[in-house]
């Protein structure tokens, strides 16, 4: 009986230290597994996470300690952020921390911005607190090279600046700072191209092209509010009147070309058609001339020229070449003698 007794014991000893001693390692291994310096700064912090939810972090391969961090600086600023919103911002690529700082600096500075637009922001831009504060301090935009003709065809190069603010409640849907300046530039081509002359934009810049420009309308569409703009610089370029006086003196020049070739070649062709005149005459004379002997042959044959006849004709052209040649030679003497004196 006491031998049963003392094997009963036993075994009872036997459970309870197999069941304390499976629980005791059950503990340890869990705590193994808990990030227990993420747990105990935040339970320092007065911002108890309960073990299993730093577990179940880990466990998705998260940055336990980015979203402790950020959840007790929510905790600490008085937004009591829930630790599930944290992680679904850090699950979509966002910065908790960025986030949280962004909203405090946003509170202290009079600005309005809910978790849910901060993250939004966040995930677009990947700085948060870089654009709240912007959303605080102006910027200056500068916009370059804007050209465009007025009413007397005279060109105007401008440049103009303009201060603007983030407004952090249009910047998921708001167009950029490009589209802005765009607007701006076609804004002061359209007022260039309306102006009557370049003197009235130059005389007053600002009133010329700026009168009419509506702020509310030119960034309606924008992520930016426009405080104000202002002519920075005014330049002439090209003058159409000019470049078509000198486009029409070219024409004319072209024209007159082509007149005085026309004309040239027309001369050129009447002077071919004298000399294949003169050659055909001359052709016609030698011909004729070839044709004399065999007349005179002739005639002597018939008995029609004697050929004492013959010879007073030879004498008399010979006479009349004498002639011609003393003529010639004093013509030429006089002449010589006059470029003398």
């Amino acid at each position: 009986m006491t031998s049963l007794l003392l094997s009963a014991f036993g075994t009872t000893e036997i459970v309870l230290v197999s069941v304390f001693g499976a629980l005791f390692l059950a503990i340890v291994l869990y705590y193994c597994i808990v990030p227990l310096k993420n747990f105990f700064v935040a339970l320092f912090a007065g911002c108890y996470i309960p073990s299993f939810k730093l577990v179940g972090l880990k466990s998705r391969k998260l940055n336990v300690k980015d979203i402790t961090e950020a959840y007790i600086q929510a905790k600490k600023s008085g937004k009591p952020l829930s630790l599930r919103k944290i992680e679904a911002l850090v699950v979509a690529g966002g910065n908790a921390m960025n986030v949280v700082n962004a909203m405090k600096f946003a509170e202290d500075s009079g600005l309005k911005l809910d978790f849910k637009l901060a993250s939004a922001i966040e995930i677009a831009s990947k700085d948060c607190l870089k654009q709240v504060k912007d959303a605080i301090n102006s910027q200056v935009v500068s916009v370059e090279d804007i050209r465009g003709f007025s009413k007397d065809k005279i060109e105007i190069i401008a440049s103009a600046t303009f201060s603007v603010k983030l407004n952090l409640n249009k910047y998921i849907n708001g167009l950029g700072i490009e589209d802005l300046k765009g607007g701006i530039k076609a804004w002061i081509m359209e007022n260039i191209s309306k102006a009557k002359n370049s003197e009235v934009i130059l005389a007053e810049p600002n009133q010329s092209l700026l009168s009419n420009l509506d702020l509310r309308v030119v960034s309606q569409k924008s992520m930016y509010d426009v405080l104000d703009v202002n002519i920075a610089s005014l330049d002439i370029g090209r003058d159409l009147n000019a470049e078509n006086e000198i486009k029409m003196a070219e024409k004319e020049k072209v024209y007159a070309q082509i007149e005085a070739e026309r004309r040239k070649n027309s001369e050129e062709i009447k002077e071919l058609q004298m000399r294949t005149k003169t050659e055909e005459m001359k052709s016609a004379v030698l011909q004729a001339e070839a044709e004399v002997p065999q007349a005179i042959s002739q005639a002597i044959k018939e008995g029609r020229f004697s050929v004492m006849d013959y010879y007073k004709l030879m004498n008399l052209q010979a006479d009349t070449a004498l002639r011609r040649s003393i003529i010639s030679d004093s013509k030429k003497n006089n002449d010589d003698e006059g470029d003398m004196f």
